[in-house]
């Protein structure tokens, strides 16, 4: 009987090693790895990480492209393509904040935003009735009959609970890579937030990748900060609303569909306030129009709409933006940096500045967070249509057309190769 079951014992010692042996290459297959050699033959993992782009992302040649990255696993970020659900976009003009009753009715966020406040408004400077208001452009019309009050509109709960989840994530990240970053980064917006407070503070989200980082840190910090007031004894009863995070976007007659689709997914999504400068309106003129009104809503949100001679002082304006070091328009700005002499002045905040390329990547995928769909078509910087390639750093073959995604770039020097000349770009 003891011989019977060491010998039995043996059998399935013997047997469970082949079984390792053979199930070796599957089993690596199910590491959650973008681009691990040994899930290339693995058609589950390409159907689960590729989105459904077919084979065209083939890891066996990855380890032999000098200007490759093999980057660390991470689970399949969210991308937006043109093409998803757009939001109805309301217009507003200069001066006056009120919108007609047909432009109104937008489409509730899914988020759980009220349709009565529209998510995205298109501002014309240049289309002035002349009348002065006394509210910030980010403040809606209280009702269509009665315009002589408007307010911010209330964060929806969901959106507010996500942003709060999405901060507690970052600051316990404890990834070796990206946590001191993302924690100089987190500290710098909170401050920003403090000093400011959360209807002085604007986002510029123009689609880019960088933009999408800030946009995420800050509705996190917008979140959160908002919550410590509510509860901290800053509104006696504990009722403080809690606006809507605020961004602003430049039309462009050029731009790619895949930013529009993903900008109006954002505004959507996360239930933010998106004031949108008609085409024609430059930088200058837009900030310009914002900091002159910027007339911050008392604690529950109400401001005035009113004909006004005698205009109150208008608030600070903290202006935050994706600017790293290595931009062309980066300078000598610090995180924190006033405007240039010749603009409307502003606080420019800088919380991603010293972060690299690699850090940008690292960061959206290990969060899950949605980015341009251009990205895994090879572009590493968008601009325009007329000035935008894919970086040719990323050809798979010098015979064809086919890319590799943004965030395999090795070389981060070569991050703008894919930029056409403007000059060029005008005179095709």
């Amino acid at each position: 009987m003891l011989m019977l079951t060491t010998t039995l014992s043996r059998v399935s010692l013997i047997v469970f090693c082949r079984f390792l042996a053979v199930g070796k290459s599957s089993a690596v297959s199910w590491v959650p790895t973008f681009w691990s050699a040994s899930s290339a033959s693995s058609s589950l993992h390409r159907s689960k990480y590729s989105h459904n782009r077919g084979n065209r992302h083939d890891e066996r040649d990855a380890h032999q492209h000098h200007n490759l990255h093999i980057p660390t696993s991470f689970a399949p970020p969210r991308k937006c393509h043109a093409g998803a659900r757009r939001v109805r976009r309301t217009k507003i003009i200069a001066a006056a904040i009120m919108s007609s009753p047909d432009d109104t009715n937008t489409a509730a966020a899914v988020g759980g935003g009220s349709s009565s406040h529209p998510n995205w408004r298109v501002v014309d400077v240049h289309d002035d009735a002349g009348e002065r208001t006394s509210c910030s452009p980010f403040c809606h019309p209280s009702s269509e009959t009665s315009p002589s009050t408007a307010s911010a509109a209330p964060w929806s709960t969901p959106a507010l609970r996500s942003a709060l989840d999405l901060y507690e994530r970052m600051k316990t990240c404890t990834d070796p890579y990206i946590a001191p970053v993302l924690e100089s980064a987190l500290h710098d917006m909170e401050m920003a937030y403090r000093l400011y407070g959360p209807f002085c503070m604007v986002g510029s989200y123009n689609g880019g990748k960088d933009a999408v980082v800030i946009f995420h840190v800050m509705r996190a910090v917008h979140a959160h900060y908002c919550s410590e007031m509510r509860v901290g004894g800053d509104a006696d009863d504990g009722t403080m609303m809690i606006p809507r995070p605020r961004v602003i976007y430049f039309q462009h007659p050029d731009e790619f569909p895949e930013v529009l689709s993903l900008l109006d997914d954002t505004v959507e999504r996360f239930d933010v306030d998106m004031l949108a400068f008609k085409e024609g309106v430059s930088f200058g003129e837009g900030l310009k129009y914002l900091v002159e009104r910027n007339i911050s809503p008392g604690k529950d949100g109400l401001s005035f709409h009113r004909n006004s001679e005698r205009m109150p002082p208008p608030h600070p304006l903290a202006f935050v933006l994706g600017t790293r070091k290595n931009d062309p328009n980066a300078g000598s700005q610090g995180i924190y940096a006033p405007s240039s002499h010749y603009m409307p002045p502003f606080l420019r905040v800088n919380p991603i500045l010293d972060w690299t390329y690699g850090h940008v990547w690292h960061f959206l995928r290990l969060f899950e967070l949605p980015y341009c769909s251009l990205y895994d078509d090879g572009y590493t910087s968008l601009g325009t249509v007329k000035d935008t390639l894919p970086c040719p750093a990323l050809k798979k073959n010098d015979g064809d057309e086919e890319y590799w995604p943004a965030y395999m770039l090795k070389d981060w020097d070569l991050e703008r190769a894919g930029r056409v000349d403007k000059k060029k770009a005008k005179s095709k």
